[in-house]
């Protein structure tokens, strides 16, 4: 995008939410974004630093918490110029369906939700890594999925290069946040301590279409994804393994110089030295993905390996680095590359 960058005037949906209030956080921050009013039924009245206590309004800054028809009058009257909505999946799409005038604002649109991973209504798909052209000066983005994000780096380099060729299975791991900020019986502290436990096993779990046509964009041959997430007693964090054949014997130091050429220049995706492999707590609070990758059974068989947080390269932070594609700032502005390991 040529000229200086886009200064943005940002009103945020479903701003009292664990991804919601971290980008909030973060777009405080930014010196090319402006918040200007945060969208919760939750918390009508309220501050956003009643909802996210880390936040410290002597700052100044903080917009006040509004109903929708507030932030359907500031889009109108272009006192607002983007939307980032961060809504539970199918709210976005439904309350697009009630309000077509809102959809339709000549303003930028980041949705969190799954609502437009598809491509429909003119999204585009938000992984900045695989997709950066597209991203630039784009009116409308799909932020991609926590657990897709972690999928789709930790397989990228392989896949583009025509490598996996066949059906791909995935482990992860993910703290508690990944199921919102709405109590619920399976995340409280009583039932999650101690523990760990699958859920949505097989190919039944929402993210698995997404998944499946990030891979064939990547270039993937008949690549269907069995996925196995499982929750464990960490608040964020997710810790993933991919399986896939490949097409042809690839040795270890084949693949780890295949990723390294892809991965090397990218500010956000980490390839680590042979040996180590990711763990949640050195990406925690960053936008990174720590990747490690092998090979296995005389080099037929890709192992891949990532680690995300999943509030912030798994939603927020990569929704940051979206809007900055968008805007013509610099893709790393205001976001936060080192993780909180203590």
């Amino acid at each position: 995008m040529s000229g200086p960058p886009i200064h943005a005037r940002v009103a945020v949906l479903g701003a009292s939410g664990y991804a919601g209030a971290e980008f909030v956080r973060l777009a405080a921050d930014h010196p090319g974004v402006t918040v200007v009013a945060l969208g919760s039924r939750d918390a009508l009245g309220r501050v956003a630093g009643d909802f996210d206590p880390g936040l410290d309004p002597r700052a100044g800054g903080l917009a006040p918490v509004v109903d929708l028809d507030a932030v359907a009058a500031l889009l109108e009257d272009a006192a607002a110029d983007t939307l980032v909505t961060s809504l539970p999946h199918g709210a976005w799409r439904t309350l697009a369906a009630e309000r077509p005038a809102l959809a339709a604002t000549p303003a930028r649109i980041v949705d969190l939700s799954s609502d437009h991973r598809d491509g429909s209504a003119g999204y585009v798909y938000g992984l900045p890594e695989a997709f950066r052209d597209s991203l630039a000066g784009a009116t409308r983005v799909a932020n991609p999925g926590c657990y897709p994000t972690a999928a789709a780096l930790s397989l990228f380099p392989a896949a583009a290069a025509g490598l996996i060729a066949g059906d791909v299975t995935i482990v992860a791991l993910s703290g508690a946040s990944g199921a919102g900020r709405a109590p619920a019986p399976r995340t409280q502290f009583v039932e999650l301590d101690g523990g760990a436990a699958f859920y949505k096993v097989g190919t039944v779990h929402a993210h698995v279409p997404e998944m499946v046509r990030t891979l064939a964009a990547f270039g993937a041959r008949a690549s269907r994804v069995a996925f196995a997430p499982q929750l464990v007693p960490m608040a964020r964090g997710i810790l993933l393994t991919a399986q896939a054949p490949l097409a042809r014997a690839t040795s270890e130091a084949e693949i780890r110089a295949l990723y390294a050429a892809r991965y090397d220049a990218e500010p956000f995706v980490r390839l680590l030295p042979a040996g180590a492999w990711p763990e949640t707590r050195a990406v925690r609070g960053s936008n990174r993905v720590d990747v490690q990758v092998t090979t296995l059974f005389d080099g037929t068989t890709l192992l891949a390996t990532a680690a995300i947080d999943n509030l912030a390269k798994g939603a927020a932070t990569q929704a940051l680095q979206n809007l900055n594609l968008m805007l013509g700032w610099p893709e790393a502005t205001a976001l936060p590359r080192h993780g909180r390991a203590w």
